[in-house]
């Protein structure tokens, strides 16, 4: 007995139905991949940029610290206090009142703040006594002024706080009982585009021992 034959339009429905499936499978595990392959490039794109931004910022902020640890230690002090601010990504929010909370991760730890000698003077003139922290960075250059200013490198801009307080040592042996040293915090701020990953501040504190 002859075997069955399938007619040629059963024959090509069978084969073409199958390719069909297939070839769906196919393109939908393609899109999956390439989705997949997309996020994986957006994610290292975004922690590679995160990374150079952050190692700018410390550079400027390092570079602050030891700038301000070149001046003597009795002009570290603040021009003008600065004000509270709202804003929690402003460096200035963590200023409360006289005192500033150095610890962002530990609003607790605060500090008073060091004022300058003559403050009532020194927003008009400079002279002995006036300290030379400023509170506000706007519209001062980082490479011409000391203290709070806007600093810049290649494309990406940011902004510099810089804090004075007053560190009390308790285990300090023979030395006063409180505002044995002076802890300078710089904070680095960063510019980036609308839409763009937001950049954390970036903190940097250090103390400064009085000479003798």
């Amino acid at each position: 007995m002859p075997a069955p034959t399938l007619s040629p339009r059963s024959s090509a429905r069978s084969v073409d139905g199958f390719g069909i499936v297939e070839v769906l499978v196919a393109i939908l595990v393609l899109a999956v991949a390439i989705l997949g392959l997309a996020g994986a490039f957006d994610s290292s794109r975004r922690l590679t940029l995160l990374s150079e931004r952050r190692a700018v910022m410390s550079n400027s902020a390092q570079q602050e610290i030891e700038r301000l640890q070149t001046y003597p230690y009795s002009e570290l002090a603040m021009i003008s206090k600065p004000t509270h601010s709202s804003e929690k990504n402003n460096p200035d929010y963590y200023v409360k009142g006289p005192n500033y909370a150095w610890n962002a991760e530990n609003s607790s730890q605060e500090e008073t703040l060091v004022a300058a000698s003559k403050e009532v003077d020194c927003n008009v003139k400079a002279e002995t006594g006036c300290g030379l922290i400023a509170a506000n960075p706007a519209g001062r250059s980082c490479a011409t002024t000391v203290g709070a200013c806007e600093w810049s490198d290649g494309l990406v801009k940011g902004s510099v706080y810089d804090f004075v307080t007053w560190h009390s040592d308790g285990h300090c042996g023979e030395c006063k009982a409180s505002e044995n040293y002076k802890r300078i915090t710089v904070v680095v701020t960063i510019k980036v585009p609308g839409g763009s990953h937001e950049t954390p501040p970036l903190r940097v504190s250090t103390l400064v021992v009085e000479p003798g």
